[in-house]
């Protein structure tokens, strides 16, 4: 870095003071023959003079001296420690969509991937995204499993209305909605709860290959019984219609497949409708929808949006901005620790359809889920992961094809180094 010094000429103010004694001299030698009265006018003249020589000299001095300061300050260079991990500048701002876009094409290469979606907003709202060349920013992608999430913002709802509780039991809820749709409630599921359902806690089958009703066997379900069919007739195709009646956390697609059936009966309106009328509309969110082909799949993996509605629709479990659910309800719902952890050895509790992770305060936690799209097999497959952190950063991420189960964690964390270098001043 070139330095500019900003000083005096040497002897600058010795050869200013000569140059006034000098004048001085000459003018006392020629006002030598005048009288008292004008050499007394003189001599105040030159003492005015001279002060505002010096005045004058004084002022320079300053303004130099304040424009090299203002010259060492408009060129100030701020060093980022020389380690592995970057150092966050606060304020932080975004430095643009270069870094994200740089992060999704390192993403892509590094798990083999043929499109990616990104997508992050900081706690105040700003927002980057980023995609796969050729692909759409806007796009609406099957997001499977976090569908949970919309399903469940339905449920607390009718809960905030007063129009549910969640120890209602399905006996109570379902009785004359299985009547109507021609076919009765099993009976290992009556005494089952909301809460329980909400919580992965009412002994249902789990998902994976052993499940008709999920994975890559829903295909085979939805071909069994025709595109007219309803909830009821898809829970008996899949034969996952019973219970344990175990309490213990097993992650089940009946259990929300189930909650939607909830919210069809206790609202009395179809689950798109309600969805559509009550959740996306009041929130600003066009760009969602449920394909005919995914509709038994709604409740638990059947809606389509973009990462920005994603985004939008969890701002709503944010309890710092209440705004479908108020904070009593997010505080009697969201952060609900009743039914446990979901391991005895990690604090992690499932509650509105995320996996939620309390933090330091009571108003401090991390909130996320994944999903698998892979029910049709002449489909191509995606993997989705939403993270929200409560104060902090969300985002969401949408990837096809779906890489190893041994990657999604390497695969998240490589998505929060990603953000932590976009929100670094450069």
């Amino acid at each position: 870095m070139n330095v500019e010094r900003h000083g005096r000429p040497a002897g600058a103010c010795l050869t200013t003071s000569l140059a006034l004694r000098g004048d001085s001299r000459a003018i006392v030698r020629a006002m030598g023959r005048a009288g008292a009265s004008v050499r007394r006018a003189a001599q105040v003249v030159l003492l005015g003079a001279a002060t505002l020589m010096m005045a004058g000299h004084a002022l320079a001095q300053t303004q130099t001296a304040s424009s090299a300061i203002a010259a060492s300050t408009t060129d100030t260079v701020v060093a980022l420690p020389s380690s592995d991990t970057p150092t966050a500048i606060r304020p932080a701002a975004p430095i643009g969509q270069s870094t994200l876009t740089q992060g999704v094409a390192q993403l892509k290469e590094r798990y083999n991937l043929s499109h990616v979606w990104l997508r992050t907003e900081s706690d105040a709202g700003v927002g980057l995204e980023a995609a796969t060349p050729g692909d759409d920013v806007r796009r609406l992608l099957p997001v499977a499993s976090l569908s949970k999430s919309v399903t469940a913002i339905g449920i607390a709802l009718l809960v905030q209305q007063g129009k549910l509780s969640l120890d209602a039991k399905l006996g109570d809820l379902l009785d004359a909605y299985s009547k109507q749709h021609g076919k009765p409630l099993d009976p290992s599921l009556r005494e089952l709860t909301v809460r329980r359902l909400l919580a992965h806690r009412a002994g249902l089958p789990t998902n994976g290959f052993n499940d008709p009703v999920n994975g890559l066997f829903s295909g085979l379900a939805i071909r069994r019984v025709g595109g007219s069919a309803d909830f009821f007739n898809y829970l008996d195709a899949g034969e996952a219609g019973h219970s344990s009646g175990k309490s213990d956390f097993v992650y089940s697609n009946v259990s929300y497949l189930l909650l939607g059936m909830v919210i069809e009966a206790v609202s009395g309106e179809d689950y798109k409708d309600f969805c559509e009328k009550y959740i996306f509309a009041p929130l600003g969110v066009t760009d969602a929808k449920l394909p005919e082909s995914w509709r038994l799949l709604a409740p638990f993996a059947g809606w389509q949006m973009s990462t920005g509605a994603l985004l939008k629709v969890w701002r709503v479990f944010d309890i710092r901005r209440p705004s479908l659910l108020t904070e009593n309800t997010l505080r009697t719902l969201l952060l609900d620790k009743r039914s446990g952890p979901v391991n005895a050895d990690r604090n992690v509790y499932y509650t509105l359809g995320v996996f939620m992770l309390p933090g330091a305060g009571e108003r401090s936690y991390r909130i996320s889920h994944d999903g698998i799209a892979d029910f049709f097999r002449t489909q191509s497959t995606y993997y989705t992961v939403v993270e929200k952190t409560v104060p902090g950063d969300s985002w969401a991420l949408v990837v096809s094809p779906i890489p190893s189960r041994g990657q999604f964690g390497a695969l998240q964390r490589d998505v929060r180094r990603i953000i932590r270098q976009a929100r670094l001043v450069p």
